[in-house]
């Protein structure tokens, strides 16, 4: 028996978040540069330290992200799999992640689609089809 279809959504829209996020955490690296300059600018840091700064806060949060991007593929896959257990892991994941995103104040337009991406992924993944394929029996 196939998933049923919102089941499938979720599971792309939770790629997507990975995506997206993976994406997002390549392009901090890239503008590294103009955030040691923010930092500077924002009397965060003195010219001294700005670059090993930038430079500690690039490695927290890639190291989170990582952690994140492969939480969000992994329980994904196990979800076609019929892990009813990987649902919650899942959804602890993603509400960790939201409460990150506004913890940190963080509202760029990047952060809002995740936001909106993740809310209808976590939305379809526990639509009532979704739970009686993942709960019914199994072949």
């Amino acid at each position: 028996m196939d998933s049923p279809r919102p089941l499938r959504y979720a599971i792309v829209l939770w790629w997507v978040v990975a995506l997206v996020l993976a994406w997002q955490t390549a392009l901090m690296w890239f503008g590294r540069t103009e955030l040691a300059g923010r930092m500077i600018e924002r009397r965060q840091a003195t010219p001294a330290d700005a670059v090993e700064r930038t430079q500690q806060l690039l490695v927290m949060n890639t190291g989170i992200a990582a952690v994140l991007v492969a939480a969000y593929l992994v329980l994904g896959a196990l979800l076609f799999k019929r892990r009813p257990w990987a649902r919650a892991v899942l959804s602890a994941f993603a509400l960790l992640h939201l409460v990150m995103l506004l913890g940190t104040g963080a509202v760029l337009s990047v952060n809002v689609v995740l936001l909106i991406l993740g809310a209808f992924a976590a939305v379809l993944m526990w639509w009532r089809s979704s739970t009686d394929w993942l709960t019914g029996e199994h072949d």
